[in-house]
């Protein structure tokens, strides 16, 4: 009896945020109502309320639970002991590329249309820094780095956002290992020598 209930809240629930994430799409986060919601749903207020106090807290819920499975999919990625190397870059892009595609409505919704939503970019940028930062350890590079460890964090997970949302925009139309790989090329090589054009080598760190 009891199992009956849980699968008829669990059904209740992923009908509610299926119906929330289709609205974001649809009209934006502020226009939406929790009427609108219900009506999506087919389900009546009192029964959203049952579940969720109000569309904030659905909201937060969401991000939250959706964040939290991406955190425990990123964090199976195993890390060596130069968390920078193309083979973890590869790997996390490809995991988190991977979770995109089961819950692409909400990452849509999230990430493309509902701009005013910073805090879930944000919240995932900082998943995805912490895993390429785990497990850094200075004594254990042969040699230090040219630039500021901050620094090339933040441009790796800027690209890495970049590509993401690319990848969405553009509804996932390369595999997600095939962006993966990509993607740890052009951090190897540099964008031009990746996409195989001739560079003439007139950069030189000692300037």
């Amino acid at each position: 009896m009891n199992k009956k209930i849980d699968l008829r809240i669990l059904r209740t629930k992923q009908s509610i945020r299926k119906a929330f994430y289709e609205l974001i799409q649809e009209k934006g986060y502020e226009a939406i109502t929790i009427q609108d919601i219900a009506d999506r749903a087919m389900i009546n207020r009192n029964t959203f309320y049952l579940h969720y106090p109000n569309k904030p807290d659905l909201l937060d819920t969401c991000m939250n639970e959706l964040l939290s499975e991406l955190k425990d999919a990123v964090v199976l990625c195993p890390i060596g002991m130069n968390p920078f190397s193309i083979s973890i870059l590869e790997t996390v892009m490809q995991t988190v590329l991977e979770h995109i595609s089961l819950n692409t409505t909400f990452y849509y919704a999230m990430l493309i249309e509902e701009k005013r939503i910073y805090q879930f970019r944000a919240k995932m940028e900082n998943i995805i820094k912490d895993k390429l930062n785990e497990g850094w350890n200075p004594d254990q590079v042969n040699a230090p780095l040219a630039i500021s460890k901050d620094l090339l964090l933040e441009y790796l997970v800027s690209a890495f956002m970049g590509i993401v949302i690319w990848w969405i925009k553009n509804d996932q139309h390369l595999p997600a290992n095939e962006v993966s790989s990509q993607f740890s090329r052009i951090v190897a090589y540099g964008h031009l020598r990746a996409a195989g054009i001739p560079v003439e080598d007139e950069y030189s760190p000692e300037r």
